[in-house]
């Protein structure tokens, strides 16, 4: 892992998972995302001291452990500061949350494991569109979807945006993204259509110059789930039906963490169709069924000004 010059202030260590730099005054430096885990954290430092660079903030786009690994490691060696969104700060001071969140409860044994539970590490707020370390303003973009809180880092020219863009060929190779929230992350790639960025940095893949390409495959791979998820819906469904289905039709078979991570996926989709009315749910002889519905016309104003609703469709 070598340093890599995106612009005279921005550097990159790539890897897994990338890491930003940030040059401040007197040597010190900022850090977008730490890393998978101690070990390519303890790997940064080593770097970071050859440069007799110090570090001072850790900038955090997500709390996903993955993004977060390197975060208690780095700061109890260096006393650093971290900096987090409001949504994701409470998950990188007790990082249990992320199995609970997959779980829907007291997790599994199997789901505490360092790739979703980072070591536990002090968060502090991030509760402004900007920041300003010594001379430079980093604007904080709002990239919620793929978690719950999600935000990306705008510094001199380039984007960071953690896990809101993946290139193509990942979506290929995963053939289903995790997403958190597909309402959301469908805004957040809208968003990403403006931002003033010459250079985007990915979670897991190199620097891009291109964004609009990344976003027209990533909102192709939302809308294409949406599609398949509603194709689901011909009748009542249970939920586990329709998860083995989705898997099927990917052709994954997961077990583990793993299919707690694709079960949490669909509970996103299902959920944003019932809030788009494409879908609804009821509790029927103590099971969740799932069935589709036809969406409400929108209404017009009628002849005698008064406005007739429309008719929703039937399980």
């Amino acid at each position: 892992m070598q340093l890599k010059a995106l612009t005279d202030r921005v550097q990159l260590f790539p890897g897994p998972v990338n890491i930003g730099l940030v040059l401040l005054a007197d040597d010190r430096v900022a850090l977008i995302d730490s890393g998978l885990d101690r070990r390519q954290a303890r790997h940064v430092l080593e770097i970071l001291a050859d440069y007799r660079y110090r570090l001072d903030t850790i900038l955090v786009t997500h709390a996903h452990a993955d993004h977060t690994g390197g975060c208690a490691f780095l700061q109890e060696a260096t006393g650093c500061r971290i900096l987090a969104g409001p949504r994701e700060a409470p998950a990188i001071d007790h990082p249990l949350i992320q199995a609970i969140v997959l779980f829907g409860g007291a997790p599994l044994p199997e789901l505490v494991t360092p790739f979703l539970v980072a070591d536990p590490a002090r968060a502090t707020v991030i509760d402004e569109p900007t920041l300003h370390l010594d001379d430079l303003t980093i604007e904080v973009l709002d990239l919620p979807g793929h978690s719950i809180g999600q935000i990306g880092f705008l510094v001199d020219g380039v984007a960071f945006v953690g896990d809101a863009l993946f290139p193509e060929p990942v979506i290929k190779r995963n053939r289903l993204l995790y997403v958190f929230d597909p309402i959301e992350h469908l805004a957040s790639l809208q968003r990403l259509e403006a931002v003033p960025a010459s250079v985007f940095v990915g979670g897991h893949f190199p620097p891009v110059t291109d964004r609009h390409s990344l976003i027209k495959a990533n909102r192709k791979h939302v809308e294409q789930l949406f599609q398949f998820v509603r194709s689901l819906l011909t009748g009542p469904q249970t939920f586990e039906r329709i998860l083995k289905e989705l898997l099927g039709r990917f052709q994954l078979r997961k077990s583990g963490w793993e299919y707690f991570l694709y079960r949490s996926t669909l509970n996103g989709y299902l959920s944003a169709l019932k809030r788009r009315g494409e879908a609804d749910c009821r509790i029927m002889d103590n099971a969740l069924l799932w069935f589709g519905r036809t969406p409400a016309a929108p209404t017009t104003p009628a002849s005698d000004g008064s406005t007739p609703g429309g008719k929703e469709g039937q399980p």
